[in-house]
C-alpha cells in the first residue's frame, strides 16, 4: 500500500484504468438496457401487427360461432417461437377460445390486443369481441445478455491493452524521474557526492537533470556556510544566553528593588500617619495637663485654706464648682484622646500586621477616616461617609485601610489642584450577593484620558519631582488583586471628577494564598 501511495506511475495507471472501468461498466449497462429495451419493443411491434392482422378471421370465427375456425386461427400462432399464449373474448369480456402453452410462466410477458369489428350494413361496424396474443421475453433477455457479455469482455480486454500501454509509457517517463528523486532526496540529506542521472533529451525531464547538476555544484559550498552559519548561532546562543542570565539577576534585583519602594511607601503612609495623630492626640493631651495643673494649684489653695482658723462656705463652693468643670474638661480631653489612640491603634495593627478577621466595614472606615482627618482638617476639603449598616466582612482591615488611604489622598493631591473647597464620599453597598460594591467618588477636576489607562502601572505619577512617588495607585490595585481578592476599575471624565469602584467578597477565600 506504500508503494502505491509513493509511485507517481502507479497512481497515474490506478487513475486511468479507474476512469476507463467506469466508462465501460456504464457503456455496458448502457448498451444491454438499450438492447433490451429494442428486443421487447420489436416483440411488442410483432405481436401488435399479428393480432392485427388475425383480427379479421377470428371476427368472423366469433361471430358465426365457430370454435373450429378459432382454434385453428389460434394454432397457426402456436409456431411463433416466443409464443406463450392467445386468447379470443366474446363483447362481455367471456373467453370464446383459449390456448396456452403448458408450463412455467416465463418471467417477462409482452401482450397485444385487438378489438374484433363486425359490419352491420349502413349502419356501421360494431365491436364483438377481442383478440388478445402473449409473447415471451425470455429469448430476447437470453439473446441481451449475451450481447452484454460480448460486451464485457471486449470491454475487459480494451482496458487491459490501454492499461499495459499506459503502464509501459508513464514507466518510460516516471524511470529517469525516480532517478532524480532519489539524488534530490540525498542532495537534501547533505550528500553532495551524487551521481546524476543522464539523460538524452533535451526536454522537461533534462531541464530538472541540468538543474540538479547545478545543485550539486553549489552544494559543498552551501554545506560549509551552513556550518560556518551554525558556529555563529551557537556563539550567539551562549551570548543570548550569558545576557538573559545577566538580564535576570537584573530583573530580580528590580523586583526586590520595587518590592521595597512599595514596603517603604506603605511605612511612609503609616508614618504620615502617626505624625497626624500625633498633632491630633497633642490638643486633648494638652488641655489635660492644663486642666490637671489647674486642679493641683486649686488644691492646694484649698489645702491652705483648710489649715486656717476659718473654713467659709463661699470657698468651700468655689472649690467644689471649680473641681467640677475641671474634671468634666479633664475627662473629655482624656476620653478624646483615649478614642483617637484606639482607633489609631486598630488601624496601625491592621495595616503592619495585616491580619485577617472579622469586623463591621461602617465602623472600620469611620476608623480609617478618623485617622485621615489629620489631612484635610485645614485643607477646605471634606470626607464624606455612606456606608449601609450591617455589613460584615471576613477580610484583611489592613489591607482595605491601606487601600483606602491610597484612595483618599490620591484625590486630595490630585483631584482638588487649585481649589479650595472639594468633597470625596466613601460610600458602600451590597450587590445582591456575596459582594461589597466600595467606592471611592470626587468631585474634582478628573483625570485626562491619556493618563487614564495607565495610572494603576508602577512608578507612574504626574507629579514626579513634586512629591509622587507613582506608587500609591499600583500598591491599591495589587491590594485589591491579590490580598483582598477583588477588582478595581476607575471611571473619570475631565472636568466632572473621578469613580474608584471596588467589587470585594464580604469573605476572603481561605483556599487561596495570600501574597504580598
Amino acid at each position: 500500500m506504500g508503494f502505491v501511495t509513493r509511485s507517481l506511475m502507479v497512481r497515474t495507471v490506478l487513475a486511468i484504468c479507474s476512469l476507463l472501468m467506469v466508462t465501460i461498466v456504464l457503456t455496458i449497462i448502457a448498451a444491454v438496457a438499450v438492447t433490451t429495451s429494442d428486443a421487447r419493443h420489436i416483440l411488442e411491434e410483432r405481436a401488435q401487427l399479428t393480432v392485427q392482422i388475425l383480427a379479421g378471421g377470428a371476427s368472423a370465427a366469433l361471430f358465426n360461432d365457430d370454435e373450429g375456425s378459432a382454434h385453428a386461427l389460434l394454432g397457426t400462432l402456436s409456431r411463433d417461437p416466443d409464443y406463450y399464449a392467445s386468447l379470443v373474448l366474446d363483447e362481455n369480456g367471456m373467453p370464446f377460445v383459449q390456448h396456452t402453452i403448458v408450463g412455467a410462466t416465463p418471467a417477462g410477458l409482452v401482450t397485444a390486443r385487438a378489438p374484433l369489428m363486425k359490419t352491420a350494413g349502413v349502419n356501421g361496424s360494431h365491436r364483438i369481441g377481442t383478440l388478445e396474443l402473449t409473447l415471451s421475453t425470455a429469448r430476447a433477455d437470453v439473446d441481451s445478455a449475451k450481447r452484454g457479455w460480448i460486451i464485457a469482455i471486449a470491454g475487459i480486454v480494451l482496458l487491459v491493452v490501454v492499461s499495459v500501454a499506459l503502464a509501459l509509457i508513464i514507466q518510460g517517463v516516471t524511470r529517469p524521474i525516480r532517478a532524480m528523486t532519489t539524488v534530490m532526496t540525498k542532495l537534501a540529506a547533505g550528500q553532495v557526492e551524487v551521481e546524476v542521472p543522464a539523460v538524452k533529451f533535451n526536454d522537461e525531464v533534462g531541464s530538472m537533470a541540468a538543474a540538479l547538476t547545478t545543485l550539486k555544484s553549489h552544494g559543498v559550498d552551501r554545506l560549509r556556510f551552513i556550518a560556518r552559519q551554525s558556529q555563529h548561532l551557537v556563539e550567539i546562543e551562549q551570548a543570548v544566553t550569558d545576557r538573559t542570565r545577566e538580564l535576570s539577576a537584573t530583573l530580580d534585583e528590580l523586583r526586590r528593588t520595587q518590592d521595597e519602594l512599595v514596603r517603604s511607601e506603605k511605612m511612609a503612609a503609616l508614618g504620615g500617619m502617626v505624625a497626624g495623630i500625633a498633632h491630633e492626640i497633642n490638643t486633648p493631651v494638652g488641655n489635660s495637663m492644663t486642666v490637671a495643673t489647674s486642679l493641683s494649684r486649686r488644691a492646694a489653695e484649698f489645702r491652705q485654706a483648710l489649715s486656717g482658723t476659718e473654713m467659709r462656705r463661699s470657698t468651700l463652693r468655689e472649690f467644689s464648682e471649680k473641681v467640677c468643670a475641671g474634671t468634666d474638661l479633664l475627662v473629655a480631653n482624656l476620653t478624646r484622646a483615649v478614642e483617637l489612640i484606639s482607633s489609631f491603634k486598630r488601624v496601625a495593627v491592621d495595616q503592619t500586621s495585616e491580619r485577617r478577621r472579622a469586623f463591621d466595614l461602617a465602623s472600620g472606615l469611620g476608623e480609617i477616616i478618623t485617622m485621615l482627618k489629620p489631612i484635610y482638617k485645614n485643607s477646605g476639603h471634606r470626607i464624606e461617609i455612606d456606608v449601609a449598616p450591617g455589613i460584615r466582612m471576613d477580610s484583611y482591615p489592613g489591607a482595605l485601610s491601606q487601600v483606602i488611604t491610597n484612595l483618599v489622598s490620591n484625590a486630595l493631591v490630585h483631584a482638588f489642584e487649585g481649589r479650595q473647597h472639594g468633597v470625596v464620599l466613601v460610600a458602600a453597598r451590597m450587590d445582591g450577593g456575596e459582594n461589597v460594591i466600595l467606592t471611592v467618588a470626587d468631585d474634582g477636576s478628573g483625570i485626562d484620558p491619556r493618563v487614564l489607562p495607565r495610572i494603576f502601572d508602577p512608578f507612574f505619577t504626574t507629579k514626579l519631582g513634586s512629591g509622587g512617588s507613582g506608587l500609591g495607585l499600583h500598591i491599591v490595585y495589587v491590594t485589591v488583586a491579590r490580598i483582598l481578592h477583588g477588582k478595581i476599575s476607575v471611571k473619570s471624565e475631565p472636568g466632572t471628577g473621578t469613580t474608584f469602584t471596588l467589587t470585594l467578597p464580604c469573605t476572603v477565600p481561605v483556599n487561596e494564598p495570600k501574597t504580598t
